[in-house]
């Protein structure tokens, strides 16, 4: 009998399953793939992530972000640089692996190559199957992604889904080192959504996304992210797709007596900028919270929707918003941004975890119009006719 089965390995689970170990908890973490495994992603922290972490990770960054090049659809740019980092560039397949063995090395079990795929309830406790056996847990945590097979089986869907596709592009290094400290974000690269390139140790993640449900021409618009962003020789490309989050603000059920969902399986993502990994590791954080209390009789679970709905959800409801109107009118926002660069500032600060959605509408005149005034140092260069 385990105190808790988590199923999923991301930063979500594998935190989750460090800090409950480390309680002297009885923890098994079931992973499908074979760790390391490699995982879709632009694999960009930005600060307020990084303050989530409580772990040491500099060996695992590739780059970090200084400068970023927005891309729109008049054929512009406008270039952002910041004095202090505003993305930590990991590789994901490294970064995941080093949470998964700091929960192991903390005494959680880990089961890798092993595929969940049902569950039932018996009595006190929830009983696991997977392809390679049973197991008896008292309480069963989805950390198993957007696609999540808990939240399915727990009748326990939320939000909805979006698309993105990403290549992985080993070039040579002088195509690297052109774009060290820098990200593209291009937003024409592809209706309601954006592209992106990011800069790693030995090859540059590019890939597109779009919180629409299909995209028939996503191919297309992955390669013309790859031609205009990519100087030299292609030595290799490998090319993924994924799913993306899309949650719409409003409240969700995220548990049953028995059954917790955290990280992406919540859909609780990002839905302005796509970025998954800081409410990955917000839900795993508050589900810690409550998993403890719950053991010490002072809580029920309920506890652990109660709290996404009253801490996570409102600031994601309106970063719904703020992308609803900023992908509807990227004409206005180009404008907007060419004559007060300064609102830019206003989305540093949510990066750094200076300040959030709730309000944006009040908040956005003000940051334009220098009445708020960012913590960090930018400076921004517009009009610039892409090279």
């Amino acid at each position: 009998m385990y105190d808790v089965i988590i199923v999923g390995g991301g930063p979500a689970g594998s935190t989750l399953a460090r800090k409950l170990s480390v309680q002297g908890l009885k923890v098994l973490l079931i992973e499908k793939h074979t760790i390391p495994r490699y995982k879709a992603c632009g694999g960009g922290i930005t600060p307020r992530c990084y303050k989530l972490l409580d772990l040491d990770i500099s060996e695992y960054i590739e780059d970090i972000t200084y400068k970023i090049d927005f891309k729109f659809p008049n054929d512009k740019t406008t270039v952002l640089e910041t004095e202090k980092p505003i993305i930590y560039q990991v590789d994901r397949t490294k970064f995941d692996k080093y949470l998964i063995d700091k929960a192991n090395e903390s005494g959680c079990e880990i089961h890798d190559g092993e595929t969940v795929f049902d569950f039932y309830n018996n009595d006190k406790e929830v009983v696991v199957m997977t392809d390679k056996g049973e197991y008896e847990t008292r309480i069963l945590v989805g950390a198993d992604g957007i696609n999540s097979t808990v939240a399915y089986k727990a009748n326990l869907l939320n939000g909805k889904k979006g698309i993105a596709l990403e290549s992985e592009i080993y070039v040579d290094n002088s195509d690297i080192e052109r774009l060290n400290g820098e990200v593209v974000v291009d937003f024409n690269a592809i209706k309601y959504g954006y592209g992106w390139v990011f800069p790693k140790k030995d090859r540059l993640s590019i890939g597109v996304g779009t919180f629409l449900n299909k995209a028939s021409e996503i191919k297309k618009s992955l390669s013309k992210m790859i031609d205009e962003n990519v100087v030299g020789d292609i030595e290799e490309r490998k090319i993924y797709g994924h799913q993306l989050s899309f949650p719409d603000g409003r409240n969700g059920t995220f548990n049953t007596d028995k059954i917790m969902l955290i990280g992406d399986a919540t859909r609780l993502a990002d839905p302005f900028t796509g970025e998954g990994i800081y409410n990955a590791l917000l839900t795993a954080n508050i589900s810690f919270d409550v998993i403890k209390k719950h053991f010490n009789g002072k809580c029920e679970l309920d506890e652990y929707t109660f709290r996404l709905n009253r801490e996570v959800v409102p600031d994601v409801g309106w970063a719904y918003r703020l992308a609803q109107f900023t992908y509807n009118n990227m004409d206005f926002i180009e404008k907007s941004v060419k004559f007060f660069p300064n609102v830019l500032a206003y989305f540093i600060d949510i990066m750094m975890g200076d300040n959030n959605y709730i309000n944006y509408k009040l908040k956005v005149p003000l940051y334009a119009l220098h009445i708020i005034r960012s913590k960090t140092k930018m400076k921004v260069e517009s009009d610039m006719k892409r090279s």
